[in-house]
């Protein structure tokens, strides 16, 4: 019974590595660990972290942005990569950074 606890754990730990940064839901921690370097410095003509920039990106509506955030975009600004780039994070993940984006523009 022990070795199957402990082999149960030791899958459960190896699913959540495979999850990006623990799975977490915190859009805080998944943007200044992915997100910040394209969206504070502008970098491939990303949106920075200032409401003029996300006006009218934000009139489209919340479901678009995740859209967007999730499968990648290309516009005439720039390109966003899907899930930022990493493909680990989940969708559920990618919405939480986003509205969190939306929520601490300047």
């Amino acid at each position: 019974a022990a070795a199957q606890q402990a082999a149960a754990a030791a899958a459960a730990a190896s699913a959540a590595s495979q999850v990006a940064y623990g799975g977490t839901t915190d859009g805080a921690v998944i943007f200044d660990n992915l997100c910040a370097g394209c969206h504070k410095s502008g970098a491939g003509g990303a949106p920075t972290m200032v409401a003029s920039a996300w006006g009218a990106r934000i009139a489209q509506g919340k479901d678009t942005l995740h859209k967007h955030a999730i499968e990648g975009f290309t516009g005439a600004a720039g390109v966003m990569p899907a899930k930022g780039g990493n493909p680990a994070l989940t969708d559920e993940q990618v919405i939480a950074t986003v509205d969190w984006m939306i929520g601490n523009l300047k």
